[in-house]
């Protein structure tokens, strides 16, 4: 009997093995963190991450708090409902007849992220604002990004219900700024909001991963506003590459930036947090971040976008017609605002040098790259011949020698003595170009007219190297060697 009870269990088991142990080894992936369903507020959580499942606002986990004049170091918290009298918006320090801003944090972060917090200081400075800033940083920890991504559409929606009631309250004067993810949620209060149009958006750097294919009502796009201005700073990286707004400015690039290198800090994340530091500054700067229009980034990167004069304002003053994409350059520390571009501080350098050949314009403008950005560094490319030492010891420029075996000290001679008979042929009649402009009121010494063919040599090559400089060399003057 015990053989025959043996036998039919084994019979029984021996089919549903695999069905026994899959169970078991994927137990661990299971219970890896504590799951729980909540309820009523359907959550689904693994671990410290939060998935938000028709959740209804207002929701404990998204804060609202308000800074005014009347009370700029101690934050007001308004409690927004469906309606005006479960709210306390209209006991609050709100004032309807002032402009509003509605800012909001990105993933990993709260309200006090110190550029956001920086920007309470420079507008309660430049003027009287309602100043609403959003916490919702318990339902956007790390490490749960995809989490919070998730997110991002109820977040949109608690706070498109304090926009309905600052609505209710006789306003529409509404401007929301979001930093990274939380320039993504701004998209999903647009959404919300519908057929309501907000006033403006500013994007900071908004959040790439997990946005690359998104459709255009799950990212920021120029529908979300009346006006979207976005600015990039991360660009690949944390930050997108794409146009997201109206306007879109590339800061040094869009990708790195400038001071961010060194120190010990991670330069991705330094570069993203930027996107803020850069427009908290814009506030009140009396400089100002000034751009130049570039057709594409593709562009941008071949050097097809020259700085030129027409140039618009990024930051807080961006004119809300802008459109297009525009290239920005800054300093690598704070301030970091340059102001506009402009190419007059060596004009008299410039005109002097070509007067002295008689020539119409320099001759390096069409022949050599006079954007800067096919020189030495960028893809480890130099023009042929090259216009200058190419010796990384500073040796005599003969002792290093270039492509066949010429130095660079002769290359660069030729070159320049073949140039200058083409110009003085090709222009003769030099009588209107050799004056200087009436306007233009420089103080120089006189030109020695026997300066001999070398010193002029050194100062077309002076020039060239000014041209070649890299961008944020270009605005200070840099110690050259001209020998």
């Amino acid at each position: 009997m015990e053989r025959l009870i043996a036998a039919a269990i084994r019979q029984i088991t021996h089919g549903r093995l695999i069905i026994l142990i899959v169970p078991l080894l994927l137990l661990p992936i299971v219970i890896a963190g504590p799951v729980t369903i909540r309820k009523p507020r359907s959550d689904f959580t693994v671990g410290t991450c939060t998935w938000v499942i028709d959740r209804p606002c207002p929701d404990d986990d998204i804060k609202f708090y308000l800074f005014t004049r009347s009370n700029p170091e101690d934050r007001q918290y308004v409690h927004i409902a469906d309606t005006m009298e479960k709210s306390n918006l209209s006991s609050s320090y709100f004032n309807p007849s002032l402009p509003t801003k509605v800012i909001i944090h990105g993933y990993n972060a709260d309200m006090f992220l110190a550029p956001l917090i920086n920007m309470k200081g420079e507008y309660l400075s430049r003027g009287s604002y309602n100043l609403f800033y959003v916490d919702w940083s318990l339902l956007g920890p790390g490490p749960c990004y995809p989490s919070a991504v998730h997110n991002t559409k109820h977040v949109g929606t608690c706070i498109a219900q304090l926009v309905e009631r600052m609505l209710d309250s006789g306003t529409d004067d509404i401007h929301l700024i979001g930093f990274s993810l939380g320039a993504q949620v701004t998209n999903y209060v647009s959404v919300k909001l519908r057929p309501f149009q907000l006033r403006r958006i500013s994007g900071l750097d908004p959040a790439m991963p997990l946005f690359i294919t998104a459709p255009a009502d799950d990212k920021l796009d120029p529908s979300d506003a009346n006006f979207v201005d976005v600015i990039h700073t991360n660009a690949l990286v944390q930050g997108k590459i794409e146009r997201c707004g109206h306007v879109d400015f590339y800061m040094n690039g869009g990708i790195i930036q400038p001071g961010c290198w060194g120190g010990g800090q991670n330069p991705m994340a330094c570069s993203h947090h930027r996107a803020p530091d850069y427009f908290a500054e814009s506030i009140r700067s009396l400089s100002g971040f000034w751009g130049w229009q570039c057709n594409s980034y593709i562009y941008y990167l071949l050097g097809f976008c020259p700085q030129n004069a027409f140039q618009v304002m990024a930051g807080e003053d961006c004119n809300p017609g802008t459109e297009g994409m525009f290239m920005i350059t800054t300093n690598s520390d704070s301030p970091f605002a340059i102001g506009r571009w402009t190419d007059t501080n060596n004009v008299y350098k410039k005109d002097a040098v070509l007067n002295k050949f008689g020539l119409r314009r320099d001759p390096f403008i069409s022949d050599i790259d006079q954007w800067g950005k096919l020189e030495g560094n960028f893809n480890n490319v130099e023009q042929f011949p090259t216009p200058y030492s190419q010796d990384p010891n500073n040796a005599n420029d003969d002792d290093w020698p270039y492509f066949n075996h010429i130095g660079t000290n002769k290359l660069t001679k030729e070159y320049i003595r073949k140039i200058v008979e083409q110009d003085k042929s090709r222009y003769e009649d030099t009588t209107e170009h050799s004056k200087p402009h009436p306007n233009l009121r420089i103080s120089s010494p006189e030109i020695n007219n026997d300066i001999d063919q070398r010193t002029e040599l050194t100062d077309l090559r002076r020039r060239l190297q000014l041209k070649e400089a890299s961008v944020m060399e270009h605005y200070s003057v840099p110690v050259l060697n001209t020998r």
